[in-house]
């Protein structure tokens, strides 16, 4: 690497550690105090830094709040391998790890406080929630056109049209689910993914063809 490479680079590095040591210290204390309890001399303790530079990289709360956010939902995607293109959706591994959620999760709230306040013009969580949803509108779309080129899901659907579908019935049953904890939130999203995919109507053709069963 020449010298003027290094030069470039070496500012970034560190600036890049810093913000990701910011980050983590913010999310690990949204899951200790929850989101409301977190402030800034809280972090900078956390992160080994100071106040002024925890302000620097992150100018206000609500930016601190959301790089905890955005370093949850990484977390979780490598874990999951949800963007991994290879990857195949399992409907029951998806209904266990909604049945292990809980409304009550310091993540669950700071995700539903930032989705509300991403209304407010210029909020900082209004970019990243609009990346948010594309991802999510990607990675579905990917999954029911795998599940179509499986022979699992009706091959007559418009994939990206399916995922907004699903993404929005999941939306809409989570407000029944943080009211309600009781709320079957991983089996009914289930049966509505299913019938929006046309599941149901492939395993009845699949029924009237079998020689044992069909007509």
């Amino acid at each position: 690497m020449s010298t003027e490479t290094s030069m470039k680079r070496g500012p970034y590095a560190p600036t890049k550690k810093r913000r990701e040591s910011i980050a983590r210290a913010v999310l690990e204390l949204v899951q200790e105090v929850g989101p409301e309890g977190v402030t800034v001399a809280q972090v900078a303790q956390r992160s080994l830094t100071s106040d002024a530079t925890v302000m620097y990289h992150f100018p206000s709360k609500d930016h601190l709040l959301v790089a905890a956010l955005e370093l949850s939902d990484q977390e979780q995607a490598e874990a999951s391998h949800a963007e991994d293109s290879d990857a195949r959706f399992a409907l029951e591994d998806f209904r266990s790890s909604l049945s292990l959620a809980s409304p009550n999760d310091p993540i669950q709230r700071l995700l539903v406080t930032l989705k509300a306040q991403a209304t407010t013009p210029d909020h900082p969580a209004s970019s990243y929630l609009a990346l948010r949803h594309k991802r999510q509108l990607e990675i579905f779309t990917r999954i029911v056109k795998q599940r179509q080129a499986d022979g699992i899901a009706h091959p007559g659907l418009d994939a990206s049209e399916t995922a907004f579908e699903i993404i929005a019935i999941w939306d809409g049953m989570m407000s029944f689910w943080l009211a309600d904890p009781t709320f079957d939130l991983g089996g009914r999203l289930i049966t509505a993914f299913r019938r929006l995919t046309g599941e149901n109507v492939m395993e009845a053709r699949a029924l009237l063809r079998d020689r044992e069963f069909g007509l």
